[in-house]
């Protein structure tokens, strides 16, 4: 309906308020001319009754009507004390109640009158018709400067209140169209402000949402695709390692430990993917994250002597837990790949391990460049990488194992050069489970 509408509900009261309002004031003006020409009645009859007294005038009908001619009022003499209206006066319907002479204006209906005593002679009596003050030429004025400023608020009000409330309502439809808002009302600081900016967070929010949901229909697809790929890729890698082993048997070790650790290479970014596809809950058992660490030295060392790079291991006592060693180990490997990447001409990579009563901190702390502060910002961020062919999801499924484990990992740069990483677990008696 017409009558829900915002204007009809903010202008019928203001409505209502000018007529009332109107009403109060017209009443009020017309007072004071009221009062106003009371006030001059009653001066004109005294001052008429001193004439009469200084000009020795007789008291007649001819007098009365003089003086009605110069004043314009209804004038007429009566006797001294008496308190009845003159018939000269030629009043509708004469006053009942007495009329003392004491120049005070009395109504009488539709007249007012004033006795004026005259010394010496008859008494004075002037009579006025009182007429309507609503159409006098002051309240017609007043009026019309009020009504003016109340038709100016009301065009103002309106273009500060409904005006950007249309501009919001029409600019709705366009919420999910990206960079289409416009809306000028949010720079104001009231209401209507405020809830034009609640209206641009709530776009903000949409086309993150969107956004997310694209992003996550991408790594679905990316999901199918790769346990397609790997489903496939597994079965060459085991073929190239059991080969391996055949070559060990009869042309040596060397060869066939390469072959191995590149396989071995392969199965590990198989891994990240599998896990990035299928995030699994970490089968948590009794571990000793030390013997882990100097197993997986071990089996890196052609790789990190390749690359001259030195693995020093600076082991806690007992670095025991509960963990799930197969996803601790991808973790580890890749923290040891990535400090080796970061020292393309050698150096000195140090695994220090410590723990407290409440958790176990693992830092791989190396002598390369460091991180850029981008890389510190976007640190373990998905798809996030500045190495030249990197895929940015060795950290971020390092990251996600941890937490899986209720750990963390961090990183910072080494005020003597290089990077420090750190993986933190927390110390836990075996699982039941």
């Amino acid at each position: 309906m017409a009558f829900d509408r915002l204007t009809w509900r903010v202008g019928l009261p203001f409505v209502l308020l000018v007529l009332l309002t109107t009403g109060a004031l017209a009443a009020y003006i017309g007072e004071q001319i009221d009062a106003e020409e009371r006030a001059r009645f009653e001066q004109v009859a005294a001052a008429n009754a001193a004439f009469v007294d200084r000009a020795s005038l007789p008291t007649s009908a001819r007098l009365a009507a003089d003086l009605r001619q110069v004043t314009g009022y209804r004038v007429g003499f009566r006797s001294p004390g008496a308190s009845t209206v003159p018939a000269e006066l030629q009043l509708p319907s004469p006053a009942t109640t007495p009329l003392p002479a004491d120049g005070r204006a009395q109504r009488a209906g539709s007249f007012e009158l004033v006795a004026v005593p005259v010394p010496f002679k008859d008494e004075l009596v002037l009579a006025r018709e009182v007429r309507s003050t609503l159409l006098h030429p002051r309240v017609l004025q007043v009026l019309g400067v009020f009504w003016l400023l109340a038709l100016l608020t009301a065009w103002l009000v309106g273009r500060a209140l409904v005006r950007p409330l249309r501009q919001l309502a029409a600019q709705l439809p366009h919420i999910e169209q990206p960079g289409a808002l416009d809306l000028p009302a949010a720079a104001r600081n009231d209401e209507i402000g405020d809830l034009a900016r609640a209206f641009v967070r709530t776009a903000k929010a949409l086309q993150q949402e969107r956004d997310e949901r694209q992003r996550m229909e991408k790594l679905a697809v990316l999901g199918r695709m790769t346990a397609a790929l790997a489903h496939e890729v597994q079965n060459p890698v085991a073929a190239i390692r059991m080969h391996a082993q055949l070559w060990r048997q009869e042309h040596g070790d060397e060869p066939a430990a390469t072959i191995e650790a590149e396989a071995e290479r392969i199965e590990s970014l198989l891994n990240q993917w599998m896990f990035l596809t299928r995030p699994e809950a970490p089968v948590l058992a009794a571990l000793d994250v030390g013997a882990l660490l100097q197993q997986l030295v071990g089996s890196q060392r052609p790789q990190t002597e390749h690359a001259a790079v030195r693995v020093e291991l600076a082991l806690a006592p007992d670095l025991t837990t509960a963990a799930d060693k197969k996803r601790l180990e991808q973790v580890f490997r890749n923290l040891l790949n990535n400090a080796v990447q970061a020292m393309p001409s050698g150096g000195v990579l140090l695994i220090r391990g410590e723990r407290d009563r409440e958790r176990l901190r693992i830092t791989f702390a190396d002598h390369g460049t460091g991180f850029s502060a981008a890389a510190l910002l976007h640190f373990a961020e998905f798809f996030y990488s500045e190495k030249e062919g990197g895929m940015g999801i060795g950290l971020s499924v390092a990251q996600e194992i941890l937490r899986a484990h209720g750990g963390s990992l961090s990183a910072e740069n080494r005020a003597d050069g290089g990077a420090s990483v750190t993986a933190e677990l927390p110390v836990r008696g075996p699982s039941p489970a």
